[in-house]
């Protein structure tokens, strides 16, 4: 079956279900479309046709609000076939290479922030790789993290025994555009007695992904979880800033892995059975579900987006990957944070990004940001996406849809009037930058100001 195929199949359990016709109707792009296609289809007997389709998936910026994981693999493989079939135009690629753009803009700082800010070159940018006229451009630091880093002696390796370890990946727009937030996360680690080590990183590969550019994908996956699979086995914790990265590196990778031979043979399931890591303790057996392979061995293979990658690699990485806030809040369940924490007298907001969410551990800064002294905050609750989709909100055709989709968000923010704006997404972040006026801060570096005070 195809990827058209399978979408268009995905699409007809949609037409058949419809709960999503108003469930997701309010942060979403893609399902209004669908369901507008598909009455079209219903009223007029004309197929739905391929145009159609890849004008609807091209609205779908991976926010996870869909509460069925079908429909989001199957847009996403059909993007991928889309892109492999017809190919990507020069404007995609010239913006979808976040860690090109990042360490080109970097080199030169000032003529950089100067071309993007004069109108003359501003405009020629925007006609040839099609960002927004109306899109803030966030300045390039005078020195990224990637290069504060190399500055700093400490950065090796640590041989000691029995001491926490924790490898650092930092994610593109902290390296390159804000890279204060990487800096306070090395900063409150290291106040809780932790070794740091960052390893050499590329992007986690999310927003080629979105565009279905499969090759540059693989690549970035491919030298992040060989590098990264080296430094578990060396004893580290993986700990990333970023919720994108973390959901990539932690949840998307790793789709299919627990199938294939390679990891089968390693935990010794036998001929008759696949056995599958589960939580649930109804079906677990020794923390594994047994799932007889008569039935589903033809259907349960590692055949997905990143079977290519060791499938043991990406298991390994993806066990040990944790949120920064998931790890501190850990550390703070053990014992083991330092929780001398001075006063912030500031009255905040917080929103849980969209990757935050799909990861399922709860909201750790709520936990956290609770032991600070003088810090007010409110919690903002439900499926609300600021809808810039990473790289998508700078596009020319999608800069309108995402300040729509931001619409109810930007409206609850602004309804509670905070001093402060937190959130875990720098994605986010520039999103808040282009719409509202309130300091926008991660709440890691709300914490390394309380630990300072």
């Amino acid at each position: 079956m195809s990827a058209e195929d399978r979408l268009r199949y995905e699409i007809s359990k949609c037409r058949n279900c419809e709960a999503c016709r108003s469930h997701v109707n309010f942060s979403c792009l893609v399902f209004p479309e669908m369901f507008r296609i598909v009455d079209k289809e219903r009223e007029t007997g004309e197929k739905i046709t391929t145009d159609e389709l890849m004008h609807m998936i091209n609205l779908c910026n991976f926010c996870g609000a869909c509460p069925c994981l079908d429909i989001r693999a199957a847009i996403m493989e059909a993007k991928t076939e889309y892109m492999d079939r017809y190919g990507l135009g020069f404007k995609i690629r010239a913006i979808e290479n976040v860690e090109r753009i990042g360490k080109w803009g970097g080199a030169i700082p000032q003529l950089t922030n100067f071309l993007f800010k004069n109108e003359i070159t501003r405009g020629v940018l925007g006609k040839t790789v099609g960002i927004h006229g109306e899109r803030k451009i966030p300045d390039f630091p005078k020195e990224n993290f990637p290069e504060w880093i190399k500055s700093r002696k400490e950065n090796t390796k640590s041989r000691a025994e029995g001491k926490k370890k924790v490898a650092y990946f930092a994610g593109c727009t902290a390296r390159y555009l804000f890279p204060d937030v990487a800096k306070a996360a090395l900063e409150v680690l290291e106040r809780n007695g932790i070794e740091v080590y960052y390893p050499e990183q590329q992007c986690c590969g999310m927003p080629s992904l979105l565009e279905g550019d499969r090759k540059l994908t693989l690549e970035f996956t491919r030298f992040n979880v060989d590098r990264l699979a080296v430094v578990v086995e060396e004893g580290y914790d993986i700990v990333c800033s970023c919720p994108t990265c973390g959901y990539m590196l932690k949840n998307i990778l790793k789709i299919g892995a627990y199938y294939s031979n390679a990891y089968l043979e390693q935990i010794e399931s036998d001929d008759d059975f696949v056995l599958i890591p589960t939580n649930n303790a109804m079906l677990a057996i020794s923390g594994f579900a047994k799932i007889p392979k008569r039935y589903l061995g033809d259907i349960l293979k590692d055949e997905g987006y990143f079977s290519s990658i060791n499938s043991k690699k990406r298991i390994l990485v993806a066990e040990n990957t944790y949120d920064m806030g998931e790890y501190l809040r850990m550390l703070h369940e053990r014992g083991e944070l330092d929780t001398r924490l001075g006063t912030v007298s500031v009255r905040a907001v917080y929103y849980p990004p969209c990757h935050l969410r799909e990861q399922r551990i709860g909201r750790p800064y709520e936990d956290l940001l609770s032991l600070i002294p003088g810090l007010s905050v409110d919690w903002i609750d439900g499926n609300y996406c600021c809808g810039n989709g990473g790289i998508m909100g700078f596009k020319q055709e999608f800069h309108h849809s995402s300040i729509k989709i931001a619409g109810r968000l930007i409206g609850k923010i602004k309804g509670l009037n905070p001093e402060v704006l937190a959130t875990d997404c720098l994605s986010c972040r520039l999103q808040f930058n282009q719409l509202i006026p309130y300091k926008v801060l991660h709440p890691i570096e709300i914490i390394k100001e309380s630990y300072r005070t």
